[in-house]
């Protein structure tokens, strides 16, 4: 048995709409989106243009008429943006599993989150260089789940979290993919967590996540919708997702209802190039941006009622 693993590469706008398109295609809908950081500059938030989009298909759907259905996609969007072949790699499952890691290492994100892989450990290094007393260190094997933290929307809502989380305030997590959120909260003080994904995938990856750091009691996972979910309020919601579905969610399935009356909603996942529709949804709903966070095209907002 393998996996079909489809990449493209891109940048920041591109990858939005090749994400799009090869979303039909992809097993559970997952995309995964990596960006890497520059490494000629010391800025820790300075990323490369490049943004690689993957999606991951069993074997029992690749056919040549699949492969060739997608190059045919990709061939017409290059026509109007600048697009490379897509490349398609055979995985057996184990390599599958394994692919990423080799370009996943410690590294921090704001001013006091450590994240640190889960199949290394802290080195000497590690500790003179970039560890510090009082770190809030995440030990994270995502797995096939959204969510290694090196994605510029990851680090924008661990900085947002950073900032106005308290002890003691309450979570919601919408697409907790690999909980790499929700696990940060919790050991940023607050309390009462619940994660949220359409993936079984990702719950697993999230309970095995929060079990490794500790923190599986203060964290509740379920496989569902927002719409699944009874309203009531929290003191920060947070949505890591795409703008399209951000928009959905705002417009249609009540997400400012979510957010305590003195509370925030962070929504990530963002191109600079959807800032208008994603501002006047939030608008529409009933929100105020407070707080605009960019690295590069990226774009992550504060929102407060």
């Amino acid at each position: 048995m393998y996996w079909l693993e489809i990449s493209v590469v891109t940048d920041g706008e591109g990858a939005e709409a090749v994400a799009e398109v090869l979303r039909p295609f992809a097993y559970n809908d997952g995309i995964v989106m990596e960006q890497l950081g520059d490494e000629s500059s010391a800025d820790p938030d300075k990323m490369e243009t490049a943004v690689t989009v993957k999606v991951y298909i069993p074997h029992t759907e690749d056919t040549p008429a699949l492969r060739r259905r997608i190059e045919e996609i990709l061939y017409h969007m290059g026509r109007m943006y600048p697009l490379p072949a897509p490349v398609f790699r055979k995985l057996e499952r184990k390599d599958w599993a394994e692919a990423w890691k080799e370009n996943y290492h410690p590294f921090r994100v704001g001013e006091r989150v450590w994240i640190q892989p889960s199949w290394t450990e802290p080195d000497e290094e590690d500790a003179v260089d970039n560890a510090k007393e009082g770190d809030v260190v995440l030990v994270l094997d995502p797995g096939m789940a959204f969510g290694t933290g090196t994605h510029p929307t990851t680090q924008m809502c661990l900085q947002a979290l950073e900032k106005i989380s308290k002890a003691g305030d309450s979570l919601f997590d919408v697409g907790t993919g690999s909980a790499i959120l929700a696990i940060a909260a919790a050991k940023l003080g607050m309390s009462f967590l619940l994660g949220i994904d359409i993936d079984q995938v990702a719950i697993d990856a999230a309970i095995d996540n929060a079990t490794r750091n500790n923190v599986a009691e203060k964290i509740e996972f379920k496989t569902a919708v927002l719409t699944d979910i009874p309203i009531q309020q929290w003191d920060i919601v947070v949505v890591n997702i795409l703008a399209p579905i951000i928009i959905n969610l705002l417009n249609n399935d009540h997400l400012l209802e979510y957010v305590a009356d003195d509370g925030h909603l962070i929504l990530s996942g963002i191109v600079d190039s959807q800032m208008a529709g994603v501002e006047t949804a939030v608008v529409q709903a009933g929100g105020i941006i407070k707080e605009t966070i960019m690295i590069r095209d990226w774009v992550a907002y504060v929102v407060t009622k």
